[in-house]
C-alpha cells in the first residue's frame, strides 16, 4: 500500500484495518489513536516520510536552528514548504515511519 498524507480519519482507519499502529507520546496504542483523530477533526495533515522523500523533500536534522526538531522542506514556487516532525509514527510489523506536520506560518501584524 502507497502511503499518503493523512488528511481525514477514514484514512486512518483505513491504515489501521490494513495492520498499521500509532504510536505517539502517551505510549498507549488506543489514546494514541484517539488523539491523533482529534488533531485530524480540527485540521492537521499527517504526513508519512516516505511519502515526503518520494515527494522530494529534504531533512534538516534536529539542532539549535531548528529547535530540536526535525524538519523537512522543499521549495515550491521559490517558497519554502517545510513540515516538522511530529510525536506519532506509523508501525507495521516493527517498522516505524515518523509523521510530520505543517509549520504554520503566522502573518506578521501591521
Amino acid at each position: 500500500m502507497q502511503l499518503e498524507p493523512i488528511k481525514d480519519t477514514e484514512y486512518l482507519q483505513k491504515l489501521i484495518d490494513d495492520g498499521y499502529t500509532i504510536d505517539g507520546p502517551r505510549q498507549n496504542t488506543d489514546r494514541d489513536l484517539s488523539a491523533i483523530k482529534a488533531f485530524i477533526r480540527k485540521g492537521l495533515v499527517f504526513s508519512p516520510e516516505e511519502w515526503l522523500v518520494k515527494q522530494g523533500y529534504q531533512f534538516i536534522e534536529p539542532n539549535t536552528f531548528t529547535k530540536g526538531f526535525r524538519i523537512a522542506y522543499k521549495l515550491i514556487d521559490d517558497f519554502p514548504d517545510e513540515l516538522f516532525k511530529s510525536n506519532y509514527s506509523l508501525f507495521k510489523k516493527g517498522s516505524g515511519i515518523p509523521l510530520y506536520l505543517k509549520v504554520e506560518v503566522k502573518a506578521e501584524k501591521e
